[in-house]
């Protein structure tokens, strides 16, 4: 029986696709973060996901960000400002991605 509360809906959205994508747990939250630094024209490294403590310790995140580049929904470049830093860039898949989700989840919402 499907509900009719919004936020049901969600989680069970939420719920269904995480049990398809097993190990993609977190990452989708780490493109949205990087989505936004984008818009807002700041470069994104490990050390700021980390720093942002939603995203789990350096290890967790350091997985996540492999995850992504493997599905190649990112990239990791050089950072231009620093030689030792990497900055991770969402790649148009990623944003492609992101944006089916988005629109998923708008129609699971609207019910």
């Amino acid at each position: 029986m499907k509900s009719k509360n919004p936020y049901v809906r969600m989680l069970n959205f939420m719920r269904a696709s995480n049990n398809d994508d097993q190990g993609f747990e977190g990452c989708e939250e780490v493109m949205a973060y990087m989505h936004e630094a984008a818009a807002n024209g700041k470069n994104v490294k490990i050390t700021d996901l980390v720093q942002s403590l939603q995203f789990g310790t350096g290890p967790t995140v350091h997985r996540k960000v492999v995850e992504l580049q493997a599905r190649g929904l990112i990239s990791v470049a050089r950072s231009t400002t620093d030689g030792r830093a990497k900055s991770l860039i969402l790649s148009e898949s990623g944003l492609k991605h992101l944006e089916q989700r988005s629109k998923s989840l708008k129609a699971v919402l609207q019910g």
